[in-house]
């Protein structure tokens, strides 16, 4: 048994089951977006299709990382793809946030997301990608949290799993 943390990381990142693990994260909680919006009926707002944007790039990344998991290269488009997603996630759940805790009446979402390079996703699945509800606006509580919480949580779990991914990488082990 490794007793180096950073060395135990470093091995995992060799490993299929890590990938497939992030990959199954990622098929979860789009289940669990399409659940919401077609059984819940909370529709999503402009902010929550961009985080279900960032969780679908999480889940390529894992699906590149499960190709070859040893192979730098492969690894590294992987990682690439990895932080997008989780940064751009949580930059849209953290000003989710912003709009949950604004009493500015004023405060809303636009009916059109504007995705990176002028992506048109609304157009080519908007069952996924067409915001159909207001920021902010959806009622839903777990643990006393709402949806903006968790999200700001979940990807702030996966940027800082990054991190130690390659901080990990660059350490020697001991």
């Amino acid at each position: 048994m490794r007793t180096d943390p950073l060395g135990a990381i470093r091995d995992w990142q060799n490993a299929r089951t890590t990938w497939l693990i992030m990959l199954l994260t990622a098929v979860f909680l789009e289940s669990v977006a399409f659940y919401f919006q077609y059984v819940m009926y909370l529709d999503p707002c402009e902010l929550c299709v961009y985080q279900r944007l960032a969780v679908l790039l999480i889940g390529v990344a894992a699906l590149v990382m499960l190709v070859a998991p040893r192979n730098k290269l492969v690894r590294g488009v992987g990682y690439i793809i990895w932080i997008a997603g989780a940064a751009y996630g949580l930059d849209a759940s953290i000003k989710m946030l912003g709009y949950y805790s604004s009493e500015d009446l004023f405060m809303t979402c636009k009916a059109l997301p504007t995705f990176p390079f002028d992506l048109p996703l609304y157009e080519w699945w908007p069952q996924m990608f067409l915001p159909s509800g207001f920021c902010g606006q959806d009622g839903w509580l777990f643990l006393g949290l709402n949806m903006a919480h968790w999200m700001t949580f979940i990807f702030g779990v996966y940027v800082v799993a990054y991190m130690l991914c390659l901080i990990s990488l660059f350490r020697k082990s001991k």
